[in-house]
């Protein structure tokens, strides 16, 4: 067999951190290289975050760009160029139409369906509707129940992040959106039911239903925190509920959230090995 690719990620961030995780057995992450001076000597993922010009000293057979972005990554590569590098170079952001959060959540649909698991469809935190979309194609019998604000984040909600020091979210937003927007988005929107405005006010003409996949990417502590109770106890039996941002990097409100809330109910989360650090909860 053939040496596993002694490689080199240059990014030491949520994209990186994923990354490293998702490279095969013939790659071998040595370490992460990083231009912020803060960040080294530091680690992530296990591995040392060192300088770009350190890493490139250990002779790596391969460097990853770990960064979503294609401007920034091609600036990544004429800099490694500029520092003599001439190998092969991967790109993160090539895994972005492989989406490991979708994947589960067309998984877990299949599931829903074939063991009649019964229950609405819900998203919280919806923005232009490209998730709903997916729940609404996985599950088109459903009734898909849609809460944003549509306004972007909530004045209250930011300032309780500040307060706990969270992230550094501002008042509006993803403010970018609009339900006609997010309808047309959606395959089958006869099934959708819009709930616009701040959650969990917003969560009433619910309290009597029951659900089978339910979708948090509220961002916030306090949406989350909010959210996970209400649903939980309105999940079916074999129903889900999937979380987004729990172990990344932009919100820490959300990752909080969900620590409290299954160490209170004693539920275990299932990470995913997406790019936004989402978690499955399942309800037994």
């Amino acid at each position: 067999a053939c040496p596993a690719q002694k490689t080199v990620l240059f990014g030491a961030g949520q994209a990186g951190a994923m990354a490293a995780r998702l490279l095969g057995g013939d790659h071998a992450a040595v370490c992460f290289a990083d231009n912020a001076p803060e960040k080294r000597g530091g680690s992530l993922a296990g591995l040392p975050i060192v300088s770009p010009e350190e890493a490139l000293a250990l002779g790596p057979d391969c460097v990853c760009l770990c960064v979503l972005d294609a401007e920034r990554a091609s600036q990544m590569e004429a800099q490694l160029r500029a520092l003599g590098y001439a190998g092969p170079l991967l790109r993160a952001g090539e895994l972005a139409p492989f989406d490991a959060r979708a994947a589960t959540m067309r998984l877990l649909a299949e599931q829903i369906l074939e063991l009649g698991i019964p229950g609405d469809a819900a998203e919280l935190g919806v923005f232009r509707g490209e998730f709903a979309a997916l729940i609404n194609a996985a599950l088109p019998e459903r009734r898909l129940h849609l809460f944003d604000t549509f306004e972007g984040f909530h004045a209250e909600d930011v300032e309780e992040e500040r307060r706990l020091g969270l992230s550094r979210a501002r008042t509006g937003d993803f403010a970018d959106t609009d339900v006609e927007a997010v309808l047309r988005r959606l395959p089958h929107p006869e099934r959708a039911v819009i709930h616009a405005g701040r959650f969990p006010a917003t969560f009433e003409p619910c309290v009597e239903l029951s659900f089978s996949l339910v979708s948090v990417d509220a961002d916030l502590y306090a949406p989350t925190a909010a959210a996970l109770p209400l649903f939980w106890e309105r999940l079916s039996p074999g129903g889900a509920l999937l979380v987004h941002d729990v172990n990344g990097f932009q919100y820490a409100g959300a990752g909080r959230a969900v620590r409290e809330f299954c160490a209170e109910r004693g539920v275990f989360p299932t990470p995913l090995c997406d790019m936004h650090g989402s978690v499955l909860l399942r309800k037994h």
